[in-house]
């Protein structure tokens, strides 16, 4: 009577199915391990930069009759309201816009700007898209001795009937 190989050593089966689940254990932990990671990894999202803030509140100062208002952090957007006024033409007011980051170093990447659609945040129900006009930017700041790192900031300015919608992304 031969015998196989697992009767001469069960062992072995023992320990390779051991083996099988620890393994399964450590891909599902190192899974987990991978998304909780990504879920709390601080993100700028959910923040406005400070020279953003100050560069607003600058603006106000210098331009009471026409502000720009916070209104909300949405889809990695700092979204801010710009009344349109009737003395005050699309281009008058991108160009208010896109000049906030040009005057804070920002040096735009594109020749021109470029329609597209955005939805951004809206009080009076649910947001819906409208056509806006984007344009990206990009600065390089100095880290350490020689150190550089770029930075790159989008822009977009939405019609949206009596007021703008204005919205900020920096991507560090």
């Amino acid at each position: 009577m031969l015998l196989d190989e697992r009767q001469l050593n069960p062992r072995r089966d023992v320990m390779k199915a051991i083996r099988k689940t620890l393994m399964t254990l450590l891909a599902c932990c190192a899974g987990l391990v991978a998304i909780g990671l990504l879920t709390n990894t601080p993100s700028n999202a959910n923040s406005v930069p400070a020279w953003l803030d100050d560069a607003i509140t600058e603006w106000n100062k210098a331009n009471p009759a026409s502000p720009i208002q916070f209104v909300d952090i949405k889809d990695s957007y700092v979204w801010y309201t710009v009344a349109a006024k009737p003395e005050l033409g699309s281009k008058e007011i991108r160009g208010r816009v896109f000049s906030i980051a040009t005057n804070h170093g920002y040096a735009p990447s594109q020749d021109e700007e470029m329609v597209t659609t955005a939805k951004p945040p809206s009080p009076a129900g649910p947001a819906k898209a409208k056509k806006c006009w984007s344009m990206n930017y990009m600065r390089d700041i100095q880290k350490g001795n020689s150190l550089s790192q770029e930075r790159m900031l989008t822009t977009l300015v939405c019609e949206d009937g009596a007021n703008w919608a204005a919205g900020f992304r920096i991507l560090q």
